[in-house]
């Protein structure tokens, strides 16, 4: 397991290579690279080993990528991580992947187990593959979907459901796009941040407020426009308003 992880990180280098380029790549086109290199890389095979204690290993550097499609800071909880890259966590899809692999070791003549008489299990801490539900492949996606929806009970209107597909703004430029998601997730480079990560003397805002938070600048802040978490969630002309003032800033 400690071998899978190393595989995964030359990939970073290419997704936030493209960050820095002449061509700004739209978010689908970051999102696609990232579950063809980095997710397809550490799922190999992951229906033997999805089970082992070790498997959250292989998570860092998905989270990163994650990190990456979005312009998330790390600060930004995992399950609004995410939910704003449209992609399921790294768990819940090598379960869904061992479901799908279970089913085919019970109905394929072709699969190498097929028919196979398990031994005695011996050891309560084994999670063996005998143990895995089965699911067909072509249910995989609602599978998957089900749940993710159990795993997320976070509560946050500026971010669409968990749904396996990028959230409104998604045609946006990179930074409008990042700083839309920072906006939605409420973190981002704000002076109340900054001063906790001791990058500031203060937390205090250009308009006089003490605390300039995401929330502040969002609906209170006098030095620029407003929107709410609906105006945030469908990409509206007020969030598009409020992306352009402070994109250059959060």
């Amino acid at each position: 397991m400690s071998r899978r992880s190393p595989h995964t990180k030359p990939l970073k280098p290419i997704l936030s290579g493209w960050l820095f380029s002449v061509f700004w790549p739209l978010p689908k086109t970051l999102r696609t690279t990232a579950l063809a290199l980095s997710y397809s890389t550490a799922e190999y095979s992951s229906a033997v080993w999805a089970r082992s204690c070790h498997a959250k290993k292989v998570d860092a550097e998905l989270n990163n990528a994650c990190r990456i499609v979005t312009g998330q800071l790390r600060p930004t909880t995992l399950p609004l991580l995410y939910r704003t890259a449209g992609i399921a966590p790294p768990d819940i899809r090598r379960q869904t992947h061992g479901s799908t692999e279970k089913h085919k070791q019970e109905t394929d003549l072709r699969h190498p187990l097929f028919d196979h008489s398990y031994p005695r299990a011996r050891l309560k801490s084994r999670k063996s593959f005998r143990t895995v539900g089965s699911v067909k492949p072509d249910q995989a996606a609602s599978h998957r979907l089900e749940l993710w929806n159990t795993w997320d009970n976070t509560t946050n209107e500026a971010i669409q459901p968990p749904k396996e597909q990028l959230p409104s703004g998604r045609e946006l430029q990179r930074k409008d796009w990042v700083t839309l998601n920072r906006a939605r997730v409420k973190v981002g480079k704000t002076a109340s941040t900054l001063h906790k990560w001791k990058l500031r003397p203060n937390s205090e805002c250009p308009c006089g407020n003490q605390n300039q938070t995401m929330d502040h600048i969002l609906s209170e802040c006098t030095e620029g426009p407003h929107c709410t978490d609906q105006d945030l969630r469908d990409c509206t002309d007020a969030a598009q308003a409020w992306i352009t003032h402070w994109r250059d800033k959060i």
